[in-house]
């Protein structure tokens, strides 16, 4: 399987696009063809973009599907927008927006961590819009048993706060995201810092660090009407697994896969277990759909 940066993989470059609404830029990744959409959301912690959470798995994909990596806006290469109402609604409207803009009825929705809640919000607030579902380490849950707030949502909370961010803050926090230590390599850590205080630091502290309240979307999952694929690391300490248990028992037609040895950062951490996991999944439900 050709991985990113591989020869013939598609490149940060030659599949970046963008889009106006409202006034705002939209800034995303486009790779693959076909009838199946995947649109992409990534986590909303400091240094995080669409092509850094999702790069590593756009060739991959695009093999099987038109996919969609999008920076949320304020992240990457999206202006920021005024947040009204909450964290999650305003960037469901955008994305609802965008796939109309780009002539697209309907997309398999993957969020990650904060991408996974503004995924449920555009199933919640978009329906016709919205194919399926494919939570990873998503917010918008209940921690049945892990603490409140998290160690890595406490690290997310404080990297622009007191001494702001450094490279030292951001190693930590990648080392609380991912299990394995190696992942964490000097690289990684330079790229995300970078993303983290490009554009000035108040334009990348994100929902999570400016402190928008979160809609509870835990009190509708029971209205969500489309096929869903949770994915968790049970070493998630962002996230603790047991908000995926949470969402399992939520949502009327839900699965779950649980990795081992994993964190927060299933796409990087098990890239092609997770396009397996996802791939299969499609298969699994469009068959489900083809008349006997």
């Amino acid at each position: 399987m050709a991985i990113a940066g591989q020869p013939g993989a598609p490149t940060r470059e030659a599949t970046s696009r963008s889009l106006t609404i409202d006034g705002a830029r939209l800034h995303y990744h486009e790779a693959g063809t076909g009838p199946d959409v995947l649109l992409c959301i990534h986590g909303g912690a400091p240094g995080a973009s669409g092509w850094g959470n999702f790069g590593t798995n756009l060739a991959g994909l695009s093999q099987h599907a038109r996919v969609l990596v999008v920076d949320l806006p304020g992240y990457g290469g999206s202006d920021p927008i005024e947040l009204r109402g909450g964290k999650y609604a305003p960037y469901a409207d955008v994305f609802a927006r965008m796939l109309g803009e780009l002539g697209i009825e309907r997309a398999t929705v993957v969020g990650l961590a904060t991408g996974g809640a503004v995924a449920m919000a555009m199933a919640l607030r978009h329906p016709e819009v919205v194919d399926r579902l494919v939570l990873v380490s998503s917010a918008g849950g209940v921690p049945l048993f892990s603490p409140t707030p998290s160690e890595g949502q406490r690290a997310i909370r404080s990297y622009y706060a007191g001494s702001g961010p450094s490279r030292e803050k951001m190693r930590d926090y990648l080392r609380l995201m991912m299990h394995d230590p190696a992942l964490v390599t000097d690289e990684l850590v330079e790229e995300r810092y970078a993303e983290s205080v490009a554009g000035g630091e108040g334009r990348r502290a994100g929902a999570e660090s400016a402190g928008v309240p979160a809609e509870p979307l835990w009190q509708q999952l029971g209205e969500i009407a489309v096929p869903t694929l949770i994915l968790w690391g049970t070493e998630n300490r962002v996230q603790g697994f047991d908000n995926a248990l949470y969402l399992l028992r939520q949502i009327p037609d839900a699965e779950l896969h649980l990795f081992k040895r994993t964190g927060l950062w299933v796409p990087y951490e098990r890239g092609p277990e997770f396009e397996r996991q996802l791939l299969a999944f499609l298969d699994r439900t469009s068959a489900a759909r083809e008349p006997a």
